[in-house]
């Protein structure tokens, strides 16, 4: 009896080092096939044309076996970059806009009522506040330079889609640097004026002679200076809004145009990723009956409230489709619509 059980006690490690040993044996073949397989996808997908520096721009595929579950491929794409740079360039056009700023702010602030010398004259007074009332309702709106800011954010949009030269962009940017240029110099031009006019009351101060009815040769003077600067201004400010609006609608062109075709390059990439699976039986061959092949792409899932931005975009197979793909009962399109598909 003795003799027996220890007979059973060696026969039963025996058979555990053995299985043990042979699903060590199953799951280094596993990776080895994968390994393979992700390598062989690297290169049918285009993933290893080119080498970038650190591998940025390239794409790459990491696989896993998931016991009882079945085969995971996460494929990072070079989509996700493309879609990624768009993404950047909207979010600092975002931030400059809140970064807009006054470009009569300081002039007015060196110029407010409480600061001003005033005479005793209370014409003189009014007519000083009247002109400073109008200077501030050119300050009001701050248009100029929203409008320049939106020009700015476009023509840089539109190089970074692609869609203009590097030669129409700086001849773009030095468009609208000739407006802003025109825009300081009005700018400068009302500094001036309220330097002479400052100057002017001084002397109105020491002149203790009765006040004469009506406007003065000076204050005529300084009001069509005035008027001068305004119309300017007012025509800065229309063809900087023009701009604005012709770069905005031809970004706007340009930013549909680009995510459309990013849609359909994402379209390409997974009808070729399908095909390169429906050809490898290995994928297939791995999978028990009842396990799946997902596939986890990264950063090219749809952009939704309840999603989030830069989603992933995930396919689950049957290994029963898989088959009759690389048997050519299905083509590689229909195995695209019968992957379960989800984006998170």
């Amino acid at each position: 009896m003795s003799k027996f059980v220890n007979r059973l006690l060696h026969f039963v490690i025996v058979w555990s080092v053995t299985t043990s040993q042979a699903q060590e044996v199953d799951l280094l073949k596993i990776r080895k096939e994968l390994d393979s397989f992700a390598i062989t996808l690297e290169e049918k997908l285009g993933f290893r044309d080119g080498a970038a520096l650190f591998g940025m721009n390239r794409g790459i595929v990491n696989s896993v076996y998931l016991y009882d579950q079945g085969i995971l491929l996460e494929i990072r794409t070079p989509l996700a970059s493309a879609r990624n740079r768009l993404q950047l360039t909207s979010l600092q056009s975002a931030m400059r806009s809140l970064q807009i700023e006054n470009p009569f702010e300081q002039f007015l602030q060196q110029n407010s009522s409480s600061n001003l010398m005033l005479a005793d004259n209370s014409q003189t007074n009014t007519f000083y506040q009247s002109l400073l009332d109008r200077i501030a309702t050119i300050d009001s709106t701050l248009t100029f330079s929203r409008a320049s800011q939106e020009a700015s954010d476009s023509a840089r949009l539109l190089r970074e889609l692609e869609s203009i030269t590097e030669v129409d962009y700086e001849q773009l940017r030095e468009g609208m640097q000739d407006l802003k240029d025109s825009m300081d110099a009005s700018v400068m031009a009302l500094t001036n004026l309220e330097e002479d006019m400052q100057a002017w009351f001084i002397r109105e101060e020491n002149n203790s002679s009765q006040p004469m009815e009506g406007l003065t040769e000076f204050e005529r003077n300084f009001s069509d200076r005035l008027n001068g600067i305004v119309d300017k201004m007012k025509l800065l400010e229309e063809s900087a809004v023009y701009n604005a609006q012709q770069l905005m609608s031809r970004a706007d062109s340009a930013e549909e145009n680009y995510v459309k075709a990013w849609q359909e390059d994402v379209l390409d990439f997974e009808l070729s990723l399908f095909e390169s699976v429906c050809s490898s039986r290995s994928l297939s061959n791995l999978l028990l009956t009842d396990e799946k092949l997902t596939f986890l792409l990264k950063g090219i899932g749809e952009e939704k409230v309840d999603v989030g931005m830069n989603s992933d975009k995930i396919h689950v197979l049957n290994k029963s489709d898989l088959t009759n793909c690389y048997n050519k009962i299905i083509k590689p399109d229909e195995l695209l619509d019968r992957s379960r598909q989800y984006s998170m």
